[in-house]
């Protein structure tokens, strides 16, 4: 439980005290629950761009922490006037004077770019000189973000040289601050310890599992000789069944399952529209073009017991936001015409759908929005809204991690003017396919134990700019009324609870027929045991 204690000292300035905490950069900020604001503000005090309503301040062995919260939404990386400042070794008279404090570091998350004071002298900064790391990486109303506690900014002089920070947030458009002017936040470093990371293992965990990746290869790549044994490497360690790959221009679909078959060994089956390439172990069914993407339906049945429809995905990239709105309401269209009776597929409710690829989400929110609920935002050329899970639901939006880092980004160009953000994405139908495991993976930052343990070299990930996204997924184990892996004593007390027509919840109808009977119990009976074993 992470504690921390406000004190009103002198210049009523908020001191807060903290835990080492778990926090993954990963854009949920669910992470902070347990975390106390150090600094609050009132909503309305903002003329223009982001009104800031809290701010809450945490640490690790290798970060410091900040979430940034505001009253409407805005764009953490562009089109603001943010400035983060940070007094590190809490002498008011060293760095740059601002705000009763003086800063040795000016942020300026806006701009991409920040300026390190130190003995006189200013050093400009990019993102990679002090590790910056900042999600969600589309308009949110919050944000939360990483600095190194280890960073060098002027590749000599330590950012943080104490135990503690001072620091305040303000917008130099509007003036609003957090905390309010006359005030910064004083942060003291904790001691202990975070709880020990969770390595996500690169083998299976079950054989029998169905593995997935997403990667954008960068312009043809593994057909170079440069970089050909990097992708090898990685895609050997991972060795998944089905691959959805993007940015292969100068290749064709054949050429890209050749180059898979030399690498993977076996028969593969292939389709591809433009830049993606889909290429899979089991027979590819039928394939179809939605505005410059792919769409897949896959023969997954001695996997998962049913087809698969796959959307391998490449929107438009940067500030293009009108295009990818229209790619992924297109996108959106085609899956509902898919699962409609007497539609172009006419898919039955137990076939999962799955959107992967490099969507190229910066910006604005709402083509997310579009994704995982339905909502088309034109809907008329692409048709009415829609709850696009069979069931009746949203999809699932999986956000995955490092293998042995809490950082959740799958683009990362150390030269380039952005950190490293979220732009792949594996959404899917979570009542019709369980997911059991995933991970991304970047080899510069794994251990020399892990690289070694799975055939890798740090410098893999830098084949591309992308990193390898994989994700697991079984059959739904229906049974499992309570989540638990296995179908027990649990499970049948509880469809014997709700035996009858279905009234307001329907625990157990496995059938989806209105009814918890006969049928269902049959089929909890048949499915006894570990889901894992079934």
């Amino acid at each position: 439980m992470h504690r921390i204690l406000f004190l009103i000292a002198l210049f009523s300035q908020p001191i807060a005290w903290g835990d080492q905490q778990p926090i993954c950069i990963n854009g949920l900020l669910d992470d902070w629950e347990t975390v106390d604001s150090a600094a609050t503000d009132p909503i309305g005090d903002s003329i223009d761009g982001p009104d800031f309503v809290a701010l809450a301040v945490a640490d690790d062995d290798h970060n410091l922490f900040l979430k940034i919260e505001a009253s409407s939404s805005f764009d953490l990386s562009e089109n603001n006037n943010l400035r983060l400042y940070l007094d590190t070794d809490l002498n008011a008279s060293t760095g740059k004077s601002i705000g009763g404090i003086g800063a040795e570091l000016e942020w300026r998350p806006g701009e991409r770019s920040g300026t390190f004071f130190y003995a006189g002298n200013e050093t400009f900064l990019y993102h990679t000189d002090i590790t910056f790391r900042g999600q969600p990486t589309v308009t949110s109303h919050g944000f939360e973000i990483s600095i190194s506690r280890l960073a060098t900014p002027d590749g000599q002089n330590p950012l943080f040289g104490g135990s503690s920070v001072r620091l305040f947030v303000q917008d130099d458009a509007n003036g609003d601050r957090i905390p309010n002017a006359g005030s910064a936040v004083t942060y003291t470093f904790d001691v202990g310890a975070a709880p020990p990371i969770e390595k996500r293992s690169v083998p299976r965990k079950q054989i029998d599992e169905l593995r997935m990746i997403t990667h954008n290869v960068l312009n043809d790549r593994p057909f170079s000789n440069q970089w050909q044994d990097q992708f090898f490497r990685q895609w050997i360690s991972v060795r998944p069944d089905i691959l959805h790959l993007q940015e292969i221009y100068s290749h064709s679909t054949q050429e890209t399952e050749a180059l898979i078959e030399t690498c993977l060994g076996g028969t593969w089956f292939s389709a591809g529209h433009n830049d993606c390439k889909t290429i899979s172990r089991y027979p590819i069914t039928g394939s179809w073009s939605i505005d410059g993407n792919l769409a897949v339906l896959i023969d997954t049945t001695a996997s998962i017991g049913t087809p698969m429809l796959c959307i391998n995905a490449h929107f438009p990239c940067c500030s293009n936001d009108e295009g990818r709105q229209e790619e992924a309401d297109a996108v959106m269209a085609f899956v509902r015409e898919a699962y409609q009776p007497g539609g172009a597929l006419n898919l039955g409710d137990d076939v999962p759908v799955l959107i992967a690829g490099d969507l190229n989400l910066v910006g604005l929110a709402r083509q997310l929005e579009t994704l995982i609920t339905g909502d088309i935002a034109d809907n008329g050329w692409f048709g009415p809204d829609f709850l696009p899970d069979p069931d009746g639901s949203s999809l699932h939006n999986t956000v995955s991690r490092l293998t042995e880092q809490r950082m959740g980004y799958t683009w990362r160009s150390d030269n380039s003017w952005f950190w490293p953000g979220h732009l792949d994405y594996m959404i899917f139908s979570d009542s019709n396919l369980q997911r059991t495991h995933d991970f991304l993976l970047d080899t510069r930052e794994m251990s020399l134990d892990e690289l070694e343990g799975n055939d890798l070299q740090e410098q893999d990930s830098s084949s591309s700019d992308h990193l390898l996204f994989c994700v697991d997924f079984r059959q739904v184990c229906r049974a499992d009324l309570d989540n638990n892996g296995d179908v027990g004593f649990d499970d049948l007390i509880t469809l014997l609870t709700f035996w009858g027509p279905c009234q307001s919840e329907c625990f157990g109808d496995l059938n989806n027929d209105g009814t918890i009977g006969f049928a269902d119990l049959v089929e909890l009976i048949s499915s006894w045991g570990s889901c894992f074993q079934n």
